[in-house]
């Protein structure tokens, strides 16, 4: 055979074992990738079968930490009033932790559902949610850890988003009393009642509050349409307010504004009682009013842009004061935070002096 015969055949049989080597480098490849997906699709199964069980344990445990804020130590430790017993622990020193625990067996979602219950009265006293950093379940006699830590991963992902407050609320600011001054048993009992009670009212409150896509003047609107349902709460737990009667044909939302700014909010709307008062209720009205009309129906003046955002903060305010009051929470456990509040509301951007001047 010849030279140039013999280097073009392993020319040709080093293309072939090249091309040999592609084709089994794809059909690796394949393989691999098969086998991954196989896997993750198995795993996903799994975890949804696993999630499918009933996950029950005896102990659960939340973690909440804000970014370039240090809270202060306080601790506090109940049991729940009731058919199940809870023990409650929470733990205060740079960060929050709260404890849940049982001394048998329960489902994790129950476990969760009084962590919520506890971060919703805490919200009443500090002005706004910290945020969730972790939640853990443990101590179970049926599940593994694995299991529990999918609940955990999946409780703290699927959070209403009202847990996330708003950029304008600060607990440096709005906290009005540390929960270990006046919570309780009973007193934790009688909150969890009256929110459930307030039931879509206290959501709405909450929404306004939060950091939702909501626009500013919406949030304000909400605030302010709920001193209807406020005047039934405090006519229901106190002796105030039997002559009124919010609703369609009953007493108007001004007149319920005026009762509950003179009857609780006189240290928050201390500057608008003292100006054209009956103009400021008119301008709450009109804020209320303008999201139910078209642009050309409005009339007479109403909150806009950082004048909303003053008067959320403004009416959180008098829905918290409301709400201790009813919970019959004494007054000289808050009313100093409370004034240093309205004073920094008041100072805020010169937005109350603008707008005093508008209504005078």
């Amino acid at each position: 055979m010849k030279s140039g015969d013999k280097i073009g055949k392993l020319r040709l049989r080093g293309n072939v074992l090249k091309h040999a080597e592609g084709i089994l480098g794809i059909v690796a490849k394949t393989q691999i990738r098969l086998f991954c997906t196989r896997y993750l699709w198995e795993k996903y199964l799994k975890g949804k079968r696993n999630m499918e069980q009933i996950a029950k344990c005896k102990l659960l445990t939340a973690v909440f930490e804000a970014d370039n804020l240090r809270l202060d130590a306080h601790i506090l430790k109940f049991d729940t009033i009731g058919k199940e017993r809870f023990h409650i622990e929470i733990e205060q020193f740079v960060v929050r932790k709260i404890t849940i625990a049982t001394h048998e067996d329960v489902v994790v979602y129950d476990l969760y559902a009084v962590l919520t219950r506890v971060e919703r009265i805490l919200m009443l006293f500090d002005g706004v949610f910290i945020p969730l950093k972790e939640i853990c379940f443990s101590d179970s006699d049926t599940v593994e850890t694995e299991l529990l830590n999918l609940y955990g991963d999946n409780l703290a992902q699927s959070r209403l988003s009202y847990f996330i407050s708003a950029d304008f609320c600060s607990y440096r600011v709005d906290r009005l009393l540390e929960f270990d001054k006046v919570l309780t048993a009973e007193l934790f009992e009688q909150g969890v009642n009256l929110i459930h009670e307030l039931d879509i009212v206290h959501q709405m409150y909450l929404y306004s509050m939060s950091n939702s896509k909501i626009t500013v003047d919406v949030k304000c609107a909400f605030l302010i349409e709920l001193a209807e349902p406020l005047i039934e709460i405090v006519k229901e737990h106190t002796k105030f307010f039997s002559s009124l009667f919010p609703g369609s044909h009953g007493t108007s939302l001004k007149n319920c504004l005026d009762a509950l700014i003179t009857k609780y909010g006189e240290d928050i709307f201390k500057r608008e009682l003292s100006g054209n008062y009956e103009q400021f209720l008119s301008a709450l009205v009109n804020s209320r009013v303008r999201i139910m009309h078209i642009k050309r129906k409005r009339s007479g003046v109403y909150f806009e842009g950082n004048e909303s955002v003053l008067y959320i903060m403004k009416m959180s305010l008098l829905y918290r004061k409301i709400m201790l009051e009813v919970l019959d929470i004494d007054e000289s456990y808050y009313r100093e935070c409370l004034l240093k509040n309205v004073s920094r509301i008041n100072q805020w951007n010169g937005v109350l002096e603008k707008l005093l001047s508008k209504l005078s």
